[in-house]
């Protein structure tokens, strides 16, 4: 291309691949080996090894296994971790409930226990109360009976309550001194 705006001629080789560097590179590969074999690009007859040989089919198969084996640690390790988050929350599912039935019996143990009180609270004032009743009844007996009659049954208490260890007294004697057994035959 040629430029004519009164400037001298400047070739700026706007030819392409088919210039002068065109042509010179497309020498420059022929040289190589033609393409790019002498780079890499084309593999000879040279016998391959380790990385530049091709995979075989075995090797392959034994790639694609162990993405298999991958897949399936990967589906055990998130099966094993929903078990646990299942496992986890169950338990804590559990655990509230048996908060919740705690909370519950402490409530239903603290009605007893004040049912209970106040029970009681009512035994204690009916058995007072009885106990008052009965002492005036006695007081009202005693009251109407003369001193001789109580001194009376008094001496009759007496007596009776003698006459009970003279009979405790005599059932001892009468066992310390009960006739032996008979001896057994052949001894």
């Amino acid at each position: 291309m040629e430029i004519t705006s009164g400037q001298p001629n400047i070739n700026l080789g706007g030819a392409g691949a088919s210039g002068d560097w065109g042509i010179m590179f497309l020498a420059f590969l022929a040289m190589m080996g033609g393409g790019f074999g002498g780079w890499g690009g084309g593999r000879g007859p040279v016998p391959m090894t380790g990385d530049q040989a091709p995979a075989s089919s075995a090797q392959l198969q034994n790639s694609m296994n162990f993405n298999d084996l991958q897949d399936q640690n990967r589906d055990i390790n998130n099966n094993v971790n929903n078990v646990y988050h299942d496992l986890n929350s169950s338990f804590m599912d559990k655990y509230s409930e048996l908060q919740r039935d705690i909370a519950a019996n402490a409530v239903t143990l603290a009605n007893m226990q004040a049912a209970n009180q106040q029970c009681c609270c009512q035994i204690k004032q009916d058995i007072a109360g009885l106990n008052l009743e009965n002492e005036k009844r006695f007081n009202h007996i005693e009251s109407k009976m003369d001193q001789s009659e109580i001194q009376r049954l008094r001496d009759a208490l007496a007596q009776q309550s003698q006459d009970i260890q003279d009979l405790k007294a005599e059932a001892r004697l009468q066992n310390y001194f009960r006739p032996l057994p008979p001896p057994v035959a052949g001894f």
